[in-house]
């Protein structure tokens, strides 16, 4: 983790999400500057939150605080942005952040802002008969009407156990009954509470007037520290704050938000795929459009954005058709690895999408394999880095302010913000997702770094829709966007694969391997790189073979009528290595491999069997190359992509590999982002 300021807030699991509680988090020590003076302002920030899937993680929020210390911000847009970025990140079922400023110019001012999930209700007060301990500073005398707290030794003061307390989110008073804001009272009551007295709050909005004797505030948290500490020099008296009365509106009657659903959406190289599951994952609608074939100049392979966004829009436009739009509350893209394209800061494309299979970068290739580490993502020309690079060398980067990759784009199409990824489409942009962090060889290549994307973990919340989506296509404004992933590694999550041996080809237009994996996989020669998945690895790699190359030759209705006369108990002994034009990735790393389609059959229905066997074949090498490298021996295989519904060759596949096929549970990487979206298998990796 970095030691220096960082707008980047970690999170990690919460690891009790079955029950309300509230965290507790002060920062005494906020430092930013007055946007006119360019003077430092002082502030104590009370954080307190309940926690739903995720909670923040403390050193992250340090640095996070941090980094405010040279930036102007007014009282008011800093408290709502600190609160809008962790709410972002954590998605609470409750959030309130107070941010006591110290004075200046005579005035004092507090900024207090709540964010509450529309369908979370609070929990019930404590009884009331429950009793409470009171702890006092030394030589300090509890509150007026509590019995004060005896010693239990003179040597050494002995606290009392303390007996617990369940946690609430404090009442909002009512607007007919407005109270002055006060300082909070060193001490509270050890007495058993009677009927009229209000239940505990972690920090309260208001509180009651205390006697002129009461000290300053202090927080929980210190309260035990000063407690022993006897040399304790005397408090600095500050000035009376001048006092308001606030009234504050009475807390809003609870929203109660239908069954959601999430949406998955993935974009592959001649189509775009929606599908709308519930919080089960059963899907609710589906719908497809296609998209042009890219267009091909020698090596070069090239597609224009726009028709991405084209697409999107008619499968969005036409899957609301089928539900309600009113109960969506997450989408989340998966796009194809390793395609590239620059845009300028409001997210327009300067520069063509670059696709994956394109081979032009091959001497920026090389170069970065002799800075990268061995286990990098981003060797060979498939790399979106060697793509990058490529681009910078021609100086066509100029007018650039994001490198992205095709679902991070259509995520920032979504929310209005870009400059945001995830690990799984960075890997081949050079991010090392062992160390969660971009290498400092990135800086050797000469590129402008600034334009690399911020990383998150696919299933981590980029922000809500745009004002301009939400009405374009009707859905709530605060629908999220959660960080996506690759196809390949959508596909696999699509399939129902859960452990370690577990695989999942893909039979779309290439033909890509994924293995779980306990641990990592990486080898430059042989184009085999791993995905992060939580706690495991999907160890594997894409070949250029595939659907691309049979639909070179056939067309889809002609494969569907050839099918049924295929004889797959019996090969045909042809040696092809089907490649839809010169170069190959995994399970042999060579741009200068040539097809291999020769001798020709008498015959389509023969010859169409000899390429399937032949990519059945550059299957089982891709497997068998795996294990030889360290990942597990494959136990049972799911199928995914088109196809996987050709019954033939699921039965070549089986014969070759000598393994257990299984039906995936959905052939659609669509499904797998929309698992994503819903945080359904966020659980099963963790």
């Amino acid at each position: 983790m970095p030691t220096q300021p960082s707008k980047n807030l970690d999170t990690f699991p919460n690891p009790h999400p079955g029950r309300d509680y509230i965290i507790e988090i002060e920062s005494p020590e906020f430092t930013c500057l007055c946007p006119k003076t360019g003077q430092p302002d002082f502030a104590t920030l009370n954080l307190e939150y309940v926690p739903d899937r995720l909670c923040v993680e403390l050193k992250s929020l340090k640095l996070y605080i941090w980094s405010y210390r040279h930036e102007g911000h007014f009282h008011e847009d800093v408290t709502n942005r600190i609160l809008s970025d962790l709410v972002a990140v954590t998605q609470p079922r409750y959030m309130r952040l107070r941010a006591k400023f110290n004075v200046r110019g005579g005035l004092y001012t507090t900024v207090e802002v709540v964010h509450r999930q529309s369908d979370w209700n609070r929990p019930p007060p404590p009884p009331a008969d429950i009793p409470r301990e009171v702890q006092t500073l030394p030589g300090k005398e509890p509150l007026a009407g509590t019995a004060a707290k005896t010693p239990a030794a003179p040597v050494a003061p002995v606290s009392k156990t303390r007996s617990p307390v369940p946690l609430i989110v404090p009442d909002v008073p009512a607007a007919t009954a407005p109270k002055p804001r006060n300082p909070v009272p060193l001490t509270l009551p050890d007495a058993p509470v009677t009927p009229a007295s209000k239940p505990r709050s972690p920090v309260p909005l208001t509180e009651p007037d205390a006697p002129a004797a009461t000290e300053r505030s202090a927080s929980n948290r210190f309260r035990m520290l000063r407690r022993n500490r006897r040399s304790d020099p005397p408090p600095i008296v500050e000035p009376p704050p001048i006092e308001e009365t606030i009234i504050e509106p009475p807390p809003p009657e609870p929203v109660v938000r239908k069954d959601g659903l999430y949406i998955g959406i993935d974009l592959g190289t001649t189509g775009c795929r929606a599908i709308a599951v519930d919080d089960s994952g059963t899907v609710k609608a589906e719908m497809s459009a296609p998209i042009a074939t890219p267009a091909r100049n020698n090596e070069q392979v090239t597609q224009d954005p726009t028709v991405w966004w084209k697409a999107v829009c008619g499968c969005l436009e036409n899957l609301l058709k089928q539900i309600d739009p009113a109960r969506v509350r997450a989408l989340a893209v998966d796009g194809t690895s390793g395609t590239l394209l620059l845009t300028d800061d409001k997210g327009n494309p300067v520069t063509p999408a670059i696709m994956y299979n394109d081979q032009r970068s091959v001497e920026q290739a090389n170069k970065i394999a002799t800075l990268a580490s061995a286990n990098s993502g981003a060797q060979g020309a498939g790399s979106s880095l060697s793509k990058l690079l490529w681009l910078h060398e021609r100086k066509l980067d100029k007018r650039a302010k994001h490198a992205l990759h095709q679902s991070d784009w259509i995520s920032g199409r979504l929310t209005g913000r870009f400059g945001h990824s995830d690990y799984n489409n960075c890997l081949k942009l050079g991010f090392d997702a062992e160390k969660m962090d971009w290498p400092k060889w990135l800086n050797k290549l000469g590129l402008n770094v600034e334009m690399l994307p911020e990383v998150h973990v696919p299933g981590e919340m980029l922000g809500t829709i745009s004002a301009d989506i939400a009405k374009k296509f009707g859905l709530p404004a605060d629908t999220q966007v959660l960080a996506g992933t690759t196809d390949g590694v959508a596909a696999f999550l699509a399939a129902g694969a859960t452990e370690p041996g577990h695989a999942v080809t893909v039979l779309g237009t290439t033909l890509v391997l994924k293995l779980l994996s306990e641990k990592p996989v990486f080898s430059r020669e042989h184009g085999i790189y791993s995905h992060r998945l939580g706690k495991y690895w999907l160890a594997g790699g894409a070949s250029n073979s595939g659907g691309a190359v049979l639909l070179q030759y056939f067309k889809v209705a002609q494969m569907q009528e050839m099918t049924p006369l295929l004889d797959p108990e019996n090969f045909t002994e042809l040696d092809y290595y089907p490649l839809p034009d010169i170069g190959e990735r995994f399970p042999i790393n060579n741009p200068e491999m040539m097809p291999r389609l020769e001798p020709l059959p008498g015959n389509s229905i023969t010859f169409f069997q000899g390429m399937l066997e032949g990519i059945a074949r550059i299957e089982a090498q891709g497997y068998e190359l795996l294990k030889k490298l360290g990942a597990p021996a494959i136990t049972t295989v799911y199928t995914a992509g088109g196809g996987a519904k050709n019954p033939a060759w699921e039965r070549i596949r089986e014969r070759i590999l000598q393994v257990e096929m299984e039906k995936a549970r959905s052939g659609h990487a669509a499904y797998g982002s929309a698992l994503l979206a819903a945080g359904i298998v966020t659980k099963i990796y963790q």
